[in-house]
């Protein structure tokens, strides 16, 4: 579990200032779901952004989906600016900000690449410290479900030799 968050760590560095690794937390939806409602059949995970001390640390969970399948990540309440990110077991990096509309976050991917644990992570947009809750919605649906129309872009192309699975 460690490595995976040691590994977002250096990712984001590449990226944005270096961030120390968080622990993070397998959490499962077992559904893959054909309904064409967004947002329908997803999960809602209520999470806690807490820096007391001043220094900005990210939410981080590990959220799995199966290759080939629609994978919907959206930040519905919250009470600052969210910034979301999620990272593939193969390494696509994708972040959004505000596409879900009123500094909401939402990251839709249509056929995620492999099948595995996806590193989510929540923060504030500009990475300052907070002390505020949210809700995301987690959800799999089938490959080309109107829930990923639009699909978010990763930030990062694939590694030669990076296996891309395509129902």
């Amino acid at each position: 579990m460690r490595s995976a968050s040691f590994a977002l760590s250096w990712l984001v560095a590449a990226g944005n200032a270096c961030i120390p690794a968080a622990d993070a937390t397998n959490l499962y939806n077992p559904v893959v779901s054909s309904t064409t409602v967004l947002d329908g059949a997803s999960i809602e995970l209520d999470g806690t952004l807490n820096d007391s001390n001043g220094n900005a640390q990210p939410w981080v969970a590990e959220l799995y989906a199966g290759g080939g399948e629609c994978a919907r990540f959206f930040i519905t309440t919250t009470a600052f600016d969210a910034k979301l990110t999620v990272i593939t077991p193969s390494g696509f990096i994708y972040r959004d900000d505000d596409s879900g509309g009123s500094q909401r976050p939402l990251v839709k991917i249509n056929g995620t690449p492999v099948s595995g644990w996806y590193t989510v992570q929540v923060s504030h947009y500009l990475g300052r410290p907070q002390n505020a809750n949210f809700a995301l919605k987690y959800g799999r649906y089938n490959f080309n479900n109107p829930n990923c129309d639009n699909q978010t872009i990763p930030l990062n192309a694939p590694n030669e030799g990076d296996q891309v699975v395509k129902p």
